[in-house]
């Protein structure tokens, strides 16, 4: 309407514009935005050729879109044009500039680089603590962006003391059941959250709730912001029953008043998608992130970020199921859409490379893996300071690639230079540091470096244990401890760190039946390898007790239990008990393995051995047949294990008094001991004095000219 009382290029057109602008980006339609705010700009600028600070205010604008495109070098760029030209209209300080200042801030925050964000920040509290009154909502929201650096460098009584003081200063112009106190009281409970002391964190949370439902309508979206935070907590204290409840709460409240093909309704199904994979219910998770995946595709453009994001979060799931190549299929669509939405060196790009590398590394395929790992580094290091957290992670997964690589020098350097890089990041005592060391442990212990790794162990589990919630990783370090210990054959050591396990477990984490069945076959285990027999029994008879009423009957942690409950019986010369376990787990691996997977050539084998020694041949000779076929198909001709079947069929047959075909196959095990064994070894040498033996007693000569 303007343009038909004024010429193109007249200032209220440029005003107008740069209103669209604002409107567009706050609807993220960010090209647009950008476009009104240049045509704004292009105008201003005749104006005021020498600067001004409606153009200081349209760069301050774009600068917020770059910043949230991710672009943040041309953010920063946007954002130190405004405030020269702020700085050079207001020189005597102005509170506008603050808004320059404090996006400089906001870049600098999402780079990790902390220390600068915190000199920006500090300038504009000290702006508007000049041109403000102290309850100022953005003197409020500048206090709260300080306690934002110390809580990202894991100084959280710091942060904490920032929002405290945010707090304190609403409280004292305001009812202590103000509307305004409620994101204080969220960002104290975020800190709490962050430091594990949930329970705290929830009541700061619950006070934010109640203040809110007293305002606002109990379908209110802040409402829903506040359900969600609490069902967060709720999760990572593993109450999930209770975090599914209130995630259904904020579901309902979105489906009420939120068209059918709500971004929100989106969101409220991956939350409770999230939590259903952590109860390990794969397939309901993937159904609520399917339904969620339905709604961003028929909300956003084919090639949109939230639909790579709900595939990447398929194929995380699809990981933990070990369904490898479903897994790599989503991250590779993902990162097709990705490829498309940004730049080649985007910081998203490098976070799907990151996953696609983990998955390559669990299916062995550590070449290519360290390809993705590298490619998402190079990305990183464009973006973040040599010193951020962010890449040491991606060190740390190099490292253990290297390590399945079974390359430990080289995984030892990654992790070193990961740990110097945790420590000018964090204080001394944080978790990652704790975790470094425990990977350093885990290399030191692979080198049969058994007193270095358990140093680095102690240190390890001693954070652990002075920080009471961190009670999964001084189980995971105690374990650890104690498989070092028992590849020293220090059996009771390693008992003495299992028991401890199993006690931080059960006092503290009683909800998690999976580790504490896991502990208990750990224990049975060492047990076993102390020939405690009995005793070994009563623990995998226990640990089966607690997957038999949590997990479906076929699953492999069940079939574990049952192969060494076996094993056990059989020690005891209780062989009809240990075929009728072997049997069962037979029946589980042949369910869920492929017809010829090694390890159903394996319970062949022992339910061949235990035949044997009750004098069962026929059936002795039966089941190593079945399993000497799976190892032909399955390994290279001249392997070590199709030569001892070969050779157990052998003794089967003496067994049977069939000397002739037992000659026959111990001639067959021993061409291929000679293509694979040493001549002294004991297996080769013990097969020629079988086949000289026989040789003998049928009176056969020999020819050992090979």
């Amino acid at each position: 309407m303007l343009e038909k009382y004024y010429q193109s290029s007249h200032i209220d057109i440029a005003v107008n514009l740069d209103y669209i602008a604002q409107v567009l980006t706050y609807q993220e339609n960010y090209e647009q935005a950008l476009d009104f705010f240049q045509r704004a700009i292009s105008i201003y600028t005749r104006y005021y050729p020498n600067g001004h600070v409606y153009i200081a205010s349209a760069l301050d604008h774009i600068g917020y879109i770059f910043y949230l495109e991710g672009n943040y070098d041309e953010a920063l760029k946007m954002y130190e044009r405004a405030l020269a030209m702020q700085q050079k209209y207001y020189p005597s300080g102005h509170h506008n500039i603050a808004f320059s200042l404090n996006g400089i801030g906001h870049v600098h925050y999402a780079q990790g680089k902390y220390n600068e964000a915190l000199s920006y920040y500090e300038q504009v509290l000290e702006i508007l603590q000049k041109y403000c009154v102290s309850s100022h909502d953005n003197v409020i929201c500048i206090l709260n962006n300080i306690g934002y650096m110390p809580k990202e460098q894991g100084k959280y009584d710091e942060a904490l003391d920032f929002s405290h003081q945010a707090l304190t200063v609403q409280q004292n112009y305001n009812a202590t059941n103000h509307i305004d106190i409620v994101d204080s009281l969220i960002n104290i409970a975020n800190v709490l959250k962050d430091q594990e002391k949930y329970n705290e964190a929830i009541e700061f949370q619950q006070r934010a709730l109640m203040i809110q439902e007293q305002y606002c309508p109990s379908d209110h979206v802040s409402i829903a912001n506040s359900l969600t935070n609490i069902a967060t907590i709720l999760s990572k204290q593993r109450k999930y029953d209770e975090a599914v409840e209130f995630y259904q709460r904020v579901l309902r409240i979105y489906e009420k008043c939120c068209p059918s093909n709500s971004v929100d309704i989106a969101n409220g199904l991956i939350n409770i998608a999230d939590v259903l994979s952590k109860q390990e219910k794969y397939e309901e998770a993937v159904n609520f992130h399917e339904r969620a995946l339905a709604i961003r595709e028929e909300t956003y453009s084919s090639y949109h970020e939230k639909i790579a994001d709900s595939l990447n979060r398929i194929g995380d799931i699809r990981i933990a199921q070990r369904k490898y190549n479903l897994a790599l299929d989503c991250y590779q669509r993902a990162l097709t859409i990705l490829e498309n939405c940004y730049p080649s060196d985007h910081i998203d790009i490098a976070e799907n490379l990151q996953c696609m590398g983990i998955t390559l590394n669990l299916q062995g395929k550590y070449d290519e893996a360290l390809d993705f790992q590298q490619r998402a580094m190079t990305i990183y290091q464009q973006y973040h300071p040599s010193s951020h957290s962010t890449l040491a992670s991606c060190l740390t997964n190099i490292g253990n690639i290297l390590i399945d690589q079974k390359k430990y020098d080289e995984a030892l350097d990654f992790c070193q230079r990961a740990m110097a890089i945790y420590e000018q990041c964090y204080p001394s005592e944080h978790p990652c540091l704790a975790t470094c060391l425990a990977y350093i442990g885990n290399i030191l212990t692979n080198q049969n470096k058994y007193d270095e790794a358990l140093d680095f162990y102690y240190r390890a589990v001693t954070f652990y244990k002075k920080h009471a919630s961190n009670h999964w990783n001084t189980v995971a370090c105690l374990n650890n401890i104690a498989k070092v210990f028992k590849r020293q054959r220090k059996y009771d050591k390693a008992l003495d760190f299992q028991q401890q396990a199993l006690t931080v477990l059960k006092s503290n984490l009683p909800s998690d039946q999976f580790r504490i069945a896991s502990n208990l076959k750990s224990i049975g285990s060492t047990l076993f390898k102390q020939t405690k027999y009995h005793e070994s029994l009563d623990f995998y008879q226990q640990a089966l007790i607690i997957f038999k009423e949590y997990y479906p009957n076929d699953h492999i942690e069940i079939a574990d239990c049952l192969y060494w409950i076996a094993a056990n019986f059989n020690r005891n010369s209780q062989f009809d008990l240990a075929i009728e376990y072997l049997k069962r787990c037979l029946l589980i691996e042949e369910a869920s393995l492929p017809s010829e997977d090694h390890f159903v050539a394996t319970l062949l084998n022992c339910l061949s051995k235990v035949q044997r020694t009750k004098g069962q041949h026929e059936l002795s000779l039966t089941y190593e047949q079945n399993s000497l076929l799976i190892l032909l198909k399955t390994l290279s001709p001249n392997h070590e294990d199709i030569g001892h079947s070969l050779s157990n069929i052998g003794e089967i047959y003496e067994d049977l008094h069939k000397p002739m075909l037992a000659l026959d196959y111990y001639q067959q095990a021993l061409d291929i001991y000679r293509k694979c064994l040493s001549p002294w070894h004991d297996d080769r040498w013990k097969m020629e004095s079988n086949i000289e033996r026989l040789s003998e007693e049928l009176g056969i000569e020999l020819d050992w000219s090979d």
